[in-house]
């Protein structure tokens, strides 16, 4: 009877660093599942992020298309047709916006205009338009599109507000 608690005893002694090996590996996951779960972690986190720079330009976007009908508002109620000094401020705000679209949806060049706006009334409405189209084609498009829409109707947004400071008093 002794030997045979004697045998249980170290057979205890034996399988218990054993078992406790087996409930560490357990526990820890495998190196390539640990690889794959990162990975699909930072894919999402960049997905993340590009959706939300694509928010950011659509929220500029829209920023574009309000102070631009915002400014032709603004000359419609002056008697002599013509911007006051303070428009600056919204004129550069459409320009810088405008720019980081560009920027963002792969363009990077001034092209000049095909048709220059003959006075500032068209040149307003021209900008109102130019930016209704920004707008429209930047809810077109995904993050993962490059469209030239989008650079094209920057661009001459960009155009159209270095005509329209000529205009300033």
């Amino acid at each position: 009877m002794r030997v045979g608690l004697l045998s249980f005893v170290c057979c205890l002694f034996l399988a218990a660093p054993a078992a406790r090996a087996q409930s560490v590996n357990a526990s820890q996951t495998p190196p390539d599942e640990q690889n794959e779960t990162m990975i699909d972690t930072l894919k999402r986190m960049q997905i993340k992020r590009e959706e939300s720079e694509h928010q950011k330009l659509l929220e500029k976007g829209t920023q574009i298309k309000e102070e631009a009908e915002a400014l032709a508002k603004e000359t419609d109620k002056q008697p002599q047709k013509r911007l006051p000094r303070s428009s600056e401020k919204k004129l550069k705000e459409i320009e810088k916006f405008a720019r980081q679209i560009r920027t963002e949806s792969g363009g990077s060049q001034d092209e000049p205009l095909d048709s220059p706006p003959p006075n500032l009334a068209e040149a307003l409405k021209q900008l109102c338009e130019a930016s209704e189209r920004l707008n429209t084609n930047l809810a077109k498009t995904s993050r993962r599109v490059v469209s030239i829409a989008v650079v094209g109707d920057a661009t001459e947004i960009i155009q159209l507000v270095k005509i329209i400071r000529n205009y300033l008093n």
